[in-house]
């Protein structure tokens, strides 16, 4: 774990402050301790000793120059409490620095209250404190040698337990936000929980002596024993608290009153995190600006803001799913060359989410579901709602290379509590409210993977698509979204593309073509209950259900190479000066090394969806790894590596038996792909929608325009070297009725199913003339120099199996006809290195 320059510069400034508070808390202490035993009476500047620090900081610049005058804070008790402001815009890292600052508080034990604003932050802070590989998991382990306890206000704690571990309860805003009908409140209920902290109610000298020690303790009555709540254990034990996010709360209405709540906890220090804080509440110890965070490689810029106002919000969900497309590709070579792995990622904001409320006038989250998957291609797994009633990422952990995600549609949902940073793009189809929601939403796909830039220029930058919004009014508003995020100074980041320059013209069929019946078969499978008894082959309905996962037999023979069998350790660089790092080793860490079928079973949801049939493969991998030699704590050492390789073999013995099943069905005749006349086929549209600009250039070749393209005007772009290479080709063969370039994210395109989830988009498609005088199909997929890529070994098995159920000609079922004759096909994948005439052999 690597802390950045701003970062380390505010740990600094945060360690001079606590030098200065303690020294002058010490002197403040005996200088009234000796009026007091005069007689005389102490001055009230004397006690507020957190003011007297600040004061002589702000006099050697030890705060920030934004800074105002101090802002006192009391308890119930009327002690003066500590209290500083780290301002860390979004995407800075705020949860990591105020981990780091408990750390260097040097408490190996005691109490700390995380509050934080709304249920997602919780749930995210949370995840992160309670896995013990989570780097601010790492960073208390190694403050408290391994003594942490994680708990919710409902979670009964001891002193013992404050004794000998760092205690860290998570909240919520609203259990210590309530100053009415508190009485109801769980945590200021007598409920005996936490009798440890409290004499027993029946001796009453020990009572009085608490309560005169701590006489704003809350009682069963004004002259009764000390109530046993959460409140008054927490006024004794007088925490330190971490309001993160603080901002949320200081922002609105009601500051003041979360300002005394919090303060009635007695704490002993009290750390706001906040991006945009309230300057008449906080004390600004540092401020950290937008243009740090991009000097420190954090957040990817510049923005490119590009408005679409003249097409229709499928039109531009299409544009984001080309840039989405551009996106996975860069991300792919970065991997292939660097090893770094990216899935970017897009949020969608929409209109409706409910259930209930898909009413066929606002763009409900469903309506682009549909259009993703059914319009543009988009596997259903990558697809994912996140809503206050829907939230299918939920327990998923995005940045995984397991993870499928690359579309996650919200309405309000992604507001806070979000920090995947492969987020990269941002389409705003609430027209209606795109301007609050460009300003909530801004700060989701900033961060930058890895907290560095990939070298990579599509890949350093991040991208809003707004549907019907003016440019200028776009670009105002996602500055204005960056300042609400804390992220000052960037604005000249922000780049405002206008599309209106574009034009969306329908392209006609070429005249000699027009009104011609062109159909190509589909992948079908048999359903007695479509109209036809046919209907489009779908893994998940006609493939998964018929593997025998009892079979599913991963022979897990152990080959992982250095598996360590001493005790758990743990070793952690730790910068001690600049350019000398030194070593700090924790043995023999007290962790629960208890092997988990479920956590394992989780790893290979996605792949085995029975969690019966998941766990029994889980039971009996976990068996052959013992009977390999593996105790539990090995496997619990090693059980990322563990995941990786059951995970791999599990998907080879699924794509091995979902082959057999899909060739049976070919054989069965319960898949078939060929021509019949009635059957749902796919039909070749009589006109396309293209996107014009008026740089956009016709196909040509040697200066003259391609002549039998099926579509008038094939546009350059679409076109790699090798694609125009294959289309000249064809365009130049004399047997060639027709051909036309597939381009995957356009409406009514065509594609191929096999016997995985994905489908299979083939470059080209075109008819031509055979020897004997019928026509031939020729499905075309071009390919570079990669045979030994295995989605292309995939993709060439499919196709010669579909290849051979065609040119069967399926006789039980009639003849096989394109337009008005009989017909062949060759469906081929044609490499870069290969002679192009090699396909009619």
């Amino acid at each position: 774990m690597e802390f950045k320059d701003y970062q380390h510069r505010t740990l600094d400034a945060y360690a001079k402050w606590l030098e200065t508070l303690y020294a002058t808390r010490e002197q403040a202490d005996e200088s009234v301790a000796l009026l007091e035993s005069k007689g005389l009476e102490v001055p009230e500047d004397l006690r507020n000793f957190p003011r007297t620090a600040w004061k002589k900081l702000a006099q050697t610049g030890g705060i920030a120059e934004s800074a105002k005058e101090y802002v006192n804070r009391t308890d119930d008790a009327g002690r003066p409490i500590p209290h500083i402001c780290f301002k860390i815009p979004t995407g800075g890292g705020k949860t990591l620095v105020g981990v780091a600052a408990l750390e260097r508080l040097n408490k190996q034990t005691g109490f700390v209250m995380w509050i934080v604003p709304s249920r997602a932050i919780y749930e995210q802070t949370k995840k992160a404190l309670w896995s013990r590989e989570h780097p601010y998991r790492r960073l208390l382990e190694r403050t408290t040698g391994g003594r942490v306890k994680v708990l919710e206000k409902e979670d009964l704690f001891t002193k013992a337990d404050i004794d000998h571990y760092l205690c860290v309860m998570l909240m919520m805003l609203p259990a210590v936000n309530r100053q009415r009908n508190k009485e109801f409140l769980r945590i200021y209920r007598d409920s005996g929980r936490y009798s440890a902290l409290f004499p027993d109610t029946d001796d009453r000298r020990a009572g009085n002596i608490l309560i005169e020690q701590h006489p704003d303790l809350e009682r069963t009555s004004p002259d009764g024993p000390v109530k046993h709540s959460l409140v008054n254990a927490l006024k004794i034990l007088r925490p330190v608290v971490i309001l993160d996010e603080a901002h949320k709360a200081y922002g609105k209405r009601g500051a003041e009153e979360y300002v005394r709540a919090v303060n009635q906890f007695n704490p002993s220090i009290v750390m706001e995190l906040s991006a945009t804080p309230n300057r008449r509440i906080s004390n600004l110890l540092v401020d950290i600006s937008g243009v740090e965070l991009k000097q420190e490689e954090m957040i990817k810029l510049p923005i490119e803001v590009t408005t679409f106002d003249n097409i229709g919000w499928r039109d531009a969900l299409a544009r984001a799913h080309d840039k989405l497309e551009e996106l996975k590709i860069e991300a792919h070579s970065l991997q292939t060359n660097d090893g770094q792995y990216i899935r970017p990622i897009a949020l969608v904001r929409v209109e409706r989410t409910g259930s209930n409320q898909r009413d066929g006038r606002n763009i409900h989250a469903e309506d682009v579901r549909d259009y993703l998957v059914q319009n543009l291609g988009e596997p259903p797994e990558a697809v994912r709602v996140k809503s206050s009633e829907l939230n299918e990422i939920a327990n998923e952990d995005l940045l995984s290379e397991f993870s499928s995600v690359r579309w996650i549609i919200t309405k309000a949902a992604l507001m806070e509590g979000w920090d995947c940073s492969f987020a990269y793009l941002l389409v705003i189809l609430d027209n209606t409210n795109s301007q609050r929601a460009l300003t909530q939403l801004m700060g989701r796909v900033m961060r930058q993977p890895y907290a560095r830039r990939s070298g990579r220029k599509a890949l350093d930058r991040c991208y809003v698509h707004c549907w019907q919004t003016p440019v200028d009014t776009a670009v105002r508003q996602v500055k204005k979204g960056l300042e609400t995020e804390g992220l000052t100074g960037i604005g000249d980041d922000v780049l405002g593309i206008d599309e209106l320059k574009f034009q969306v013209k329908d392209i006609q069929r070429r005249i000699s073509f027009r009104n011609l019946d062109i159909f190509f078969p589909r992948v079908l499978h048999r359903d007695n209950n479509a109209t036809e008894g046919w209907c489009e082959l779908d893994y998940q309905r006609h493939i998964l259900p018929n593997i025998d996962w009892d079979s599913i037999s991963p022979s897990m023979q152990v080959s992982i190479p250095d598996i360590d069998r001493g005790p758990l350790s743990e070793t952690i660089a730790v910068d001690v000066e600049p350019n000398q790092p030194s070593t700090l080793t924790i043995e023999n860490l007290q962790v629960d090394t208890t092997i988990s079928i479920e956590w394992f079973t989780r790893q290979i949801s996605d792949l085995v969806p029975n969690p019966w049939k998941s766990s029994y493969i889980v039971a009996r991998s976990i068996s052959e790894w013992q009977a390999n030699g593996l105790n539990e704590e090995q496997i619990y050492k090693q059980r990322r590596q563990l995941t990786i390789t059951l995970r791999e073999r599990i998907a080879n013995e699924i794509e091995r038996y979902a082959e057999q099943i899909f060739r049976d069905k070919l054989i069965a005749k319960e898949i078939r792909f060929d021509l019949e006349v009635g059957q749902p086929n796919f039909q070749m549209p009589d006109s396309i929608q293209l996107r014009i600009s008026p740089s956009d250039h016709q196909l040509e070749h040697y200066g003259q325009p391609v002549q039998k393209s099926l579509f008038d005007l094939p546009l350059e772009r679409d076109f790699n070297e090798l694609e125009s290479k294959f289309a000249f080709y064809l365009d130049a063969r004399e047997a060639i009725q027709w051909w036309h370039r597939v381009a995957v994210r356009q409406q009514h395109e065509y594609y191929l199913r096999g016997w995985k989830p994905d489908r299979i988009w083939p470059d080209f498609l075109a008819v031509s003339d055979n020897s004997n005088g019928t026509d031939e199909l020729l499905i075309i997929e071009t390919k570079g120099k990669h045979l030994d890529n295995p989605d292309t070994y995939y993709k060439q098995k499919v196709l010669a199996a579909l290849e051979n159920t065609f040119n069967q000609g399926q006789t039980e079922y009639g003849e096989v006809k394109v337009a008005s004759g009989p017909a062949k096909g060759r469906f081929r994948i044609v490499f870069e290195d290969e002679d192009f005439e090699s396909i009619w052999s």
